[in-house]
């Protein structure tokens, strides 16, 4: 399964029992409930939009990309949205539209996670073993070191996916030794969080995130009212094909969502922090990772960044002059990307539906946030 925010072979994307109603989950139709209206609109942020709105079709087609949707956060809140291409073939993609947004689903499982450790529910850096093991691992002392923190920074030693390990769940290398990103590690601490709160995956991220976020068009499985609304994904060799829609969660991939909603997640996110700390103390990495991007025909010394690494999930890529929280998701046909900015409140989400979609995000960036070091970081995920 593919990534993008890959930094080369070291360095990955840079990420039912009881309780509430999983937001959206029920018959009803969420389109026809009252969404929170777009609340932020300035002269600069209608600058940027009519940009936008001139240059996409032509990014699109010249990249072969079927369609994307673009929101643009300004002053925490978010300024304005805008969809153009095609969901599937003859058929326009609108504010409605469900784009799988790869591993954009972790910051949902992450935020979930942290939040839960914050109330006091658990400490992320205390032993999972007690509430879950998996049972391929359990024969292997080294189960009894895994904590929630080293899932949430990648360093819990698994492969990516046990796929590629003849579906056994095994360990690469010795927990909280040496960074590997990792999908198993988010199922291992979505496992393990079911188990300690006796509550389903989906209804915890609803609990702690869709709900409070105003997020209801967003979903890990299918509901009916998926239906006519998801985006067609466009492969490398222009063929379409849907995009995996689970009947089971996975906490690291395949999540669908609205431009819109994932918007309000961000903004949500800044509006409510996770820390008191401020906020470029909070969303400084312990870890540094800027040295497997930097150098050797990848990023240049003048624009490499000061920091980059995970925290709570989420990549963090710390400039000259910003700090950057952001994930992105990229599988076979489907490149999306979601980041904000703590300190300035400025942010953008970008779904596409197409294998060449992380051109069209270099260029929505270069527009929407132009800061030397992240355009340059973007341009190496796009191949230049």
């Amino acid at each position: 399964m593919k990534h993008i925010l890959s930094f080369g072979p070291a360095l990955c994307a840079m990420a039912v029992i009881s309780g509430p109603a999983i937001a959206g989950a029920g018959q009803e139709d969420p389109a026809s409930q009252a969404q929170p209206a777009i609340t932020k609109q300035d002269d600069g942020a209608t600058v940027l939009k009519n940009k936008i709105i001139a240059k996409l079709p032509t990014w699109l087609a010249e990249y072969d990309v079927p369609s994307a949707a673009i929101a643009y956060i300004s002053d925490g809140q978010v300024a304005w949205t805008h969809v153009a291409g095609e969901a599937e073939p003859g058929k326009a993609a609108t504010a409605d539209t469900l784009y799988n947004i790869a591993s954009m689903t972790k910051p949902l499982v992450a935020e979930t996670v942290v939040r839960l450790a914050k109330g006091k529910a658990f400490t992320l850096d205390g032993s999972m073993a007690g509430s879950w093991v998996d049972p391929d691992i359990k024969s292997d002392p080294r189960h009894k070191l895994l904590t929630p923190r080293m899932a949430l920074v990648h360093r819990t030693g698994f492969h990516n996916w046990r796929y590629q390990t003849k579906d056994v769940l095994t360990f690469k290398d010795d927990p909280d030794t040496k960074f590997g990103y990792s999908g198993e590690g988010f199922q291992y601490m979505a496992r393990f969080a079911e188990k300690k709160m006796n509550m389903a995956l989906e209804n915890l991220v609803a609990q702690q995130i869709f709900e409070p976020a105003g997020m209801t068009r967003t979903s890990f499985t299918e509901k009916p009212w998926f239906a006519g609304r998801i985006a067609m994904s466009r492969n490398g060799k222009g063929e379409h094909a849907h995009a995996t829609v689970r009947k089971d969660w996975n906490a690291a991939d395949d999540v669908w969502s609205t431009i819109g909603d994932y918007a309000r997640f961000l903004t949500w996110m800044m509006a409510n922090p996770v820390s008191d700390k401020p906020a470029e103390n909070y969303w400084t990495a312990e870890e540094n990772l800027g040295g497997q991007i930097c150098g050797k025909g990848r990023l240049a010394a003048e624009v490499c960044p000061k920091i980059l690494g995970f925290v709570g999930g989420w990549n963090v890529y710390h400039t000259a002059d910003n700090v950057i929280v952001m994930h992105g998701g990229g599988d076979v046909g489907e490149r999306t990307l979601g980041f904000f900015d703590p300190v300035n409140k400025t942010g953008a989400v970008i779904f596409t539906n197409g294998a060449k979609g992380q051109k069209v995000i270099r260029d929505t960036v270069k527009i929407l946030y132009p800061d030397p070091s992240f355009v340059a970081f973007m341009e190496l995920q796009a191949g230049r």
